[in-house]
């Protein structure tokens, strides 16, 4: 930010505590030499003073009459307007952005309430499953065991037939 500018003949033409700054330049504006301190670069202090006389000329050169109060202010009112114009298109722009990364947290957010849905219902179908295989091995080990004591039955009714008629039914 310029802290002071001061022309030529030494009267200051900015703030009144004006404290040593990191940069300072001499610069030309519209035919006036004046010394600019800011904590900007040279090159930068060189840009605005150079933007400030650009502007001042252009509009001296529409307008030849005007006194350098006026064209001053002239040249102060564009730079503001450009400004301004710069800082709405920004704002807009920043808008913009805001908008589309709310729309797309708003996505986010409904495909991750979605997977949580899903989610939800694989693991309750997965409890459920569960469940049925417990009651899937339980019958499986209850029908093992009825197996085994048919088999066994059957291998005693195999024993008894093979073993023929008893000597007490003959």
């Amino acid at each position: 930010m310029l802290r002071d500018a001061t022309c030529k003949d030494g009267l200051s033409r900015g703030g009144t505590d004006v404290k040593p700054e990191k940069t300072k330049v001499a610069v030309e504006i519209y035919g006036m030499q004046y010394r600019l301190s800011g904590n900007e670069s040279d090159g930068h202090l060189r840009r605005v003073a150079e933007l400030v006389d650009s502007h001042m000329r252009k509009i001296a050169a529409g307008y030849p009459r005007l006194d350098l109060p006026r064209l001053a202010v002239l040249a102060a009112v564009n730079i503001a307007d450009d400004y301004l114009k710069l800082q709405e298109q920004y704002d807009q722009e920043r808008s913009g952005q805001e908008r589309h990364r709310s729309e797309e947290w708003n996505e986010l957010k409904r495909k991750y309430d979605e997977l949580a849905e899903q989610h939800r219902r694989t693991k309750a179908d997965l409890e459920a499953a569960g469940e049925k295989e417990a009651q899937l091995s339980a019958r499986l080990e209850s029908l093992q065991e009825e197996y085994v004591k048919l088999q066994n039955e059957y291998n005693e009714w195999i024993q008894l037939v093979d073993a023929g008629p008893s000597d007490a039914e003959k």
